[in-house]
């Protein structure tokens, strides 16, 4: 085998290996990385008040998610955000109420097309997904 041959195998197995790569990560099935706007941490709960709900604490760190967000097919669109606990539906904002900020690992936020990509449809105004101390 010449120089010129090797040097195109290993060019080939370059490329090959790059695609393989790409073509597993375009499969994953886990969300798009968070933006830090769209995800509150323990260590932020805990910084703003252990003793309140999830539904103040949230209030106060993140304003905007309690603002319905308007589509431009269904501009007055009924419902509310909707909240997930650990993976099952809980309700609306309001059920934010009833969590404890210390009981929280992590909050985070989906866009209304994120929300339905996620959990289907219903999620005009987005979802909040809460993950807590198992």
């Amino acid at each position: 085998m010449n120089a010129r041959s090797t040097a195109l195998s290993l060019a080939t197995v370059a490329v090959l290996s790059a695609c393989g790569g790409a073509s597993s990560q375009a499969r994953s099935r886990e969300p798009a990385p968070a933006r830090s706007g769209d995800v509150v941490t323990r260590e932020e709960l805990e910084k703003s008040s252990s003793n309140a709900s999830l539904y103040e604490a949230l209030r106060s760190l993140r304003p905007n998610w309690f603002r319905k967000t308007p589509t431009t097919l269904r501009p007055q669109a009924e419902g509310d955000v909707v909240v997930y606990l650990d993976q099952s539906r809980l309700g609306g904002l309001e059920s934010l109420r009833t969590i404890f900020v210390s009981s929280v690992t992590t909050v985070r936020y989906y866009s209304p097309s994120e929300a339905q990509g996620r959990f289907g449809l219903g999620h005009l105004h987005g979802a909040i997904q809460v993950s807590t101390l198992r």
